[in-house]
């Protein structure tokens, strides 16, 4: 069953990236509800938590180096309350009385990233890009109205105790995956809000290497949206077994699903 899974996920990644008309293609999955990290393996992960509270954009400040994987060019760093801190830990916001955005450069182009994206509201954008600090070709662009929308309900509200529960209950808390599928890969990630409700984000994980079916496994969590730039293609949060044959039949039966797919998809 774990080997049919896999073959799934990276079906889906190829067939999306082929349903679209060039080849920057992310794929979001979002983890199991109340889980504030990935379950992605060989991953380099930022908690926050070893960072002084406050906000940071001095050149040199160690807390804008993630050791590894690349340099932030500012951070507002808060202690944990009702809208973010994974764990009751410290966390990363953006547009709270400061700058209305957060640019972080990879050292090295990347094809995976992932964040707990907690209590997400309509002003949340997050941008990936192929040129370094939010420059270059905008990869692509998310926003919780699109990417969350398809969470069910039982994402909504912070999970973590030392609050009361369903606390912010109008807002989702999740852990967002972002993979590039066919090849595409970014420079840097870039986070917006612009007003002052804040984006509210921790747990930030980084991988330069593409998803890999042979060696990761099944994807984690449930497929959300594929994005081509602002292009958005939603995907069934539950592709099922009709979608997991499909595919199946595709490896076995060459490229006829994937017009098949490729229609289902642009009826969804």
């Amino acid at each position: 069953m774990r080997s049919i899974k896999a073959a799934l996920s990276f079906g889906i990644l190829a067939l999306l990236a082929a349903s679209q008309g060039r080849a920057t293609v992310i794929v979001t999955y979002a983890e199991k509800p109340g889980i504030e990290t990935s379950s992605l393996v060989n991953t380099t992960v930022d908690t926050f938590n070893s960072n002084s509270v406050g906000y940071h954009t001095a050149v040199g400040d160690p807390v804008l180096t993630w050791a590894g994987v690349g340099t932030f060019d500012r951070l507002d760093i808060k202690s944990a309350d009702s809208y973010g801190g994974a764990n009751n830990t410290n966390y990363a916001v953006v547009g709270v009385g400061v700058d209305t955005e957060t640019a972080l450069t990879l050292n090295t182009p990347s094809s995976y990233f992932g964040l707990w994206w907690s209590a997400g509201d309509a002003q949340n954008v997050l941008d990936f890009y192929s040129g370094a600090n939010g420059t270059g070709t905008l990869l692509a662009q998310f926003t919780t109205a699109n990417l969350l929308k398809a969470l069910p309900k039982s994402y909504y509200g912070n999970p973590n105790t030392g609050y009361a529960a369903g606390q912010d209950a109008g807002e989702p808390f999740a852990f967002i995956n972002f993979f590039g599928a066919s090849g595409t890969a970014w420079q840097s990630v870039v986070l917006r809000n612009s007003s002052g409700t804040g984006f509210e984000a921790d747990n930030f994980t980084s991988r330069v290497a593409a998803y890999n079916s042979s060696t990761d496994g099944a994807m984690p969590g449930i497929v959300l949206e594929s994005i081509n730039g602002t292009q958005e293609t939603m995907v069934s949060p539950e592709p099922g077994p009709i979608l997991a044959v499909g595919f199946l039949c595709c490896l076995s039966a060459g490229g006829s699903f994937m017009r098949r797919f490729h229609r289902r998809v642009a009826q969804i």
